[in-house]
């Protein structure tokens, strides 16, 4: 569980890690049209540091973490399987492309893959990416001197999601939910209304007592905090609420007047 000791912080932070939008992608003239040979990542195509994609990168697979357990008197190990995902690492090899664009840009090329301000990285499609955590390279200028290319490792969240966030909003006390990814989702709810306010998915009850109008809750950070950025976990009981493969039956208390639910779909 994330401590919070100021949640006003924990907030502008969630405020500065949201995903962009297509539009913030035109720097200055760039849209999300994905070309061959070539990645969008941190605002730029490659290509626009004078540099190709020299073959299509191998994609690992996505390995569940398990753990081996050997037991006296049984033939083979037990396996458990713990329900998490490791990073991912994609190493894309880049093939200089236009010497003199890049050797006059080599220094704005090496702050594009260290300072990140938008982290997702898209290759071979458009619809979907991936949330690169750390970039790792070695000696540009000595590799692409030598052998004109340069090796560029992108560690990346064990998923892909959708380009953006998207959310729903439903004034009824019941509501289904359809989760098209293939991983559970850890949304972000906000609950309007007054009192205890109660949400069930599947069957699955959180309670959040003494609201006044609002109060959010984020699964994946597990935190609670009323419209004034208060923190409300010691006024939740029961587990925070996850939106389950396929279809998910949510139903809220009648002093419920509004719910908003912000979340990512995950993909292999």
């Amino acid at each position: 569980m994330l401590k919070v000791n100021d949640i006003s912080s924990y907030y502008a932070s969630r405020k500065r890690l949201r995903y962009n939008v297509i539009d913030d992608y035109k720097i200055p003239m760039h849209t999300l049209y994905q070309k061959e040979y070539e990645i969008f990542f941190n605002g730029y195509y490659s290509s626009y540091w004078g540099l190709g994609v020299a073959e299509y990168p191998t994609i690992p697979r996505l390995n569940e973490v398990v753990e081996n357990i050997e037991l006296d008197g049984r033939n083979s190990s037990l396996i458990i399987k713990s329900g998490t995902y490791k990073d991912r690492t994609i190493s894309i090899t880049f093939r200089l492309l236009d010497s003199n664009k890049f050797w006059s840009m080599i220094d704005d090329f090496e702050d594009w893959l260290l300072n990140v301000t938008d982290s997702r990285l898209f290759y071979d499609r458009q619809d979907r990416c991936f949330i690169v955590k750390r970039v790792i390279f070695g000696d540009i200028s000595k590799e692409i001197r030598k052998y004109g290319e340069l090796q560029v490792d992108f560690i990346v969240k064990p998923f892909m999601t959708d380009i953006s966030p998207s959310s729903i909003t439903f004034l009824e006390n019941e509501k289904l939910f359809v989760n098209q990814g293939h991983f559970p989702i850890e949304p972000i709810i906000t609950l309007h209304g007054s009192g205890d306010l109660q949400i069930s998915i599947n069957g699955e009850v959180t309670t959040i007592e003494d609201v006044e109008n609002e109060v959010t809750i984020d699964s994946e950070y597990m935190v609670c905090f009323n419209k004034n950025l208060n923190n409300k976990l010691r006024d939740m009981s029961g587990n925070f609420p996850k939106l389950s493969v396929g279809e998910n039956d949510i139903e809220v208390s009648n002093n419920v007047t509004k719910v908003t639910i912000k979340y990512t779909n995950f993909y292999r």
